[in-house]
């Protein structure tokens, strides 16, 4: 109770536009703010989507714009304290780079208080992926923006994971690349994304999950949560981007962790959950 106490202290009155706020990571974060007390606007290309009204979201400010061309993005600055960039458009890194640097320069104008970029834990060291290469640069843009700005990075969601995995496992023989990966609950990497943007501190902060495994023990739990049976065999590849994933940077021992385990989330969403 004393927690909640002192977060709310910390919130109270403040205002806090989040671009993607209908967004995977967006939308779990959003009733996180609300319940600590700010007060939160949400960049959106179309009126109040219906699919995320309701409790606790009748308090959301809602502002049409798109970060891409600016539209709307003078209103939606007006009065702001924070902006948590949780948008992504791993479709189109190079437009999405230019978005970013739309934010920032009406931010500059807006004199924003503080900007807040979401990253990916190691995506400096991946190399021939233009959407970590556009997230990478994206922390250069924020860092040199004159902005009091932080970063907040997380390893890859389970649900991502999941997806990846689905991919492999189509024939026989399951056969994956080598190397690592530290998926991690996208609930908790929201909770502790509030907890950040609430701090107001510069600089960077990481969160992953809580394991560090073999993309084949990943793709084993996998199979076995759908009750396949597959032999699985790691296999190196020389392309700088797997190398890198071989390396472990996708991957942090050092970072806060979360609680819930791949395997425990993989039981969820058989159960439904």
């Amino acid at each position: 109770m004393g927690d909640r106490r002192m977060v709310n202290a910390e919130a109270s009155g403040r205002r806090v536009l989040v671009t993607g706020g209908t967004g995977n990571l967006g939308r779990r974060v959003v009733p996180e703010l609300l319940r600590a007390g700010l007060r939160v606007r949400v960049l959106t290309r179309r009126p109040a989507p219906a699919e995320v009204t309701g409790s606790g979201w009748q308090h959301v400010e809602w502002q049409q714009g798109d970060y891409h061309s600016g539209a709307g993005l003078a209103a939606a600055l007006d009065d702001v304290d924070t902006l948590l960039h949780t948008a992504h458009d791993p479709q189109h890194p190079a437009q999405d780079l230019l978005g970013v640097e739309r934010l920032l320069g009406y931010s500059r104008a807006a004199g924003l208080r503080h900007f807040v970029q979401v990253g990916i834990v190691g995506a400096a060291q991946v190399r021939g992926f233009a959407y970590y290469a556009a997230k990478t640069r994206a922390e250069t843009l924020v860092a040199h923006s004159g902005l009091a700005s932080s970063v907040f990075r997380a390893t890859q969601f389970h649900s991502f994971v999941a997806s990846l995995l689905l991919g492999l496992e189509r024939l026989p023989v399951a056969v994956v690349p080598a190397g690592t990966l530290q998926p991690v609950d996208i609930t908790e990497v929201a909770q502790a994304l509030a907890r950040h943007v609430i701090r107001a501190e510069t600089g960077s902060e990481e969160f992953a999950g809580p394991e560090i495994l073999s993309i084949a023990d990943l793709t084993r739990l996998h199979l076995a949560a759908r009750g396949l049976h597959r032999r699985v065999v790691p296999v190196r590849l020389p392309l700088a981007a797997l190398r890198a994933v071989e390396a472990g940077v996708l991957t942090s021992s050092s970072a806060a962790r979360g609680q819930v385990t791949f395997e425990q989330w993989l039981e969820g969403q058989v159960r439904g959950g």
